[in-house]
């Protein structure tokens, strides 16, 4: 289970406050949620949440449809 903080839109893993910039204001992370790779132009839809890591369908630059794997460290939410 991922949550992700409304004033820094990181995604984490701790239900009580946000590991980043320690806000309480936070919400679940669902299916079909648009996020971002941090350090990269990836934008892309969470298509599956497991274990330790989110696999994301992005279209790239040539318009194919791809699926990735990423840490949830690496994303952060798009709003």
């Amino acid at each position: 289970m991922f949550y992700y903080c409304i004033e820094c839109k990181r995604i984490f893993s701790d239900f009580e406050k946000c590991t980043y910039c320690s806000s309480s204001n936070i919400k679940k992370l669902s299916l079909n949620s648009p996020v971002n790779v941090i350090g990269s132009k990836i934008k892309g839809r969470v298509l599956k949440i497991k274990d330790d890591n989110i696999r994301l369908l992005y279209v790239d630059e040539h318009k194919n449809k791809l699926i990735k794997e990423f840490s949830h460290d690496k994303l952060r939410k798009i709003l």
